[in-house]
């Protein structure tokens, strides 16, 4: 066998043990795929955790909407989640100023309440307060009623004023007219109050 063939015959040798390997490292590389592909069909399906719904519309921060006319009114709230077909209103720490014409306004103020824009009706609760001249109104909810320009709770009321500590259920109050009423159950105690004459007005 002279040099040639010698050179010949390990060519060969080295060309066959490379296809061997090639082949051997197609084979690890085949079966390693098959099982990353079954791990991961058989992996449990990943879920996002839900906090709480998930809330539909636009947020608003710093909302405000006003109402023009012999009696305006204007409210304004912290924040605002308007409804998709935008005429329900959720609102979070609102203020609502109610003018009499007067010089005297009614201020509402709460923690949460909505809006309806159609009717134009306003609803609070949650630490609701009433500030009407020197008198200061307290109950769990509050609705107004755009139609009757009227305001109404029947939940638990306490009244404080100057002279005037009162406490009843249900309340009525008419921005029109500028007058409030306690439905049910008033007690009251009046103080710093000078006696008069019989048929004559308290000097309150």
């Amino acid at each position: 066998m002279d040099h040639r063939e010698i050179e010949r015959w390990h060519r060969l040798r080295n060309l066959k043990k490379a296809s061997q390997f090639l082949v051997l490292v197609g084979v690890v590389l085949l079966l390693a795929g098959y099982a990353v592909s079954r791990m991961w069909d058989q992996r449990p399906t990943e879920q996002l955790p839900v906090d709480g719904p998930v809330e539909s519309g636009m947020r608003i921060d710093n909302f405000s909407f006003s109402v023009p006319g012999a009696n305006p009114w204007q409210l304004r709230a912290t924040r605002a989640q308007v409804s998709d077909s935008l005429d329900e209103v959720a609102l979070s720490h609102l203020r609502v100023v109610y003018g009499t014409g007067n010089g005297n306004d009614i201020i509402v103020s709460a923690k949460a309440g909505e809006l309806d824009r159609k009717k134009q009706d306003v609803s609070a609760e949650g630490d609701v307060t009433i500030k009407y001249k020197d008198l200061l109104f307290k109950t769990d909810d509050l609705r107004y009623h755009q139609d009757t320009g009227m305001a109404e709770t029947k939940a638990p009321v306490s009244l404080q004023g100057a002279s005037l500590r009162l406490k009843g259920v249900g309340m009525k109050v008419s921005v029109k007219n500028k007058q409030i009423s306690i439905q049910r159950d008033v007690e009251a105690v009046l103080f710093n109050v000078k006696w008069v004459e019989p048929g004559r007005k308290l000097p309150m």
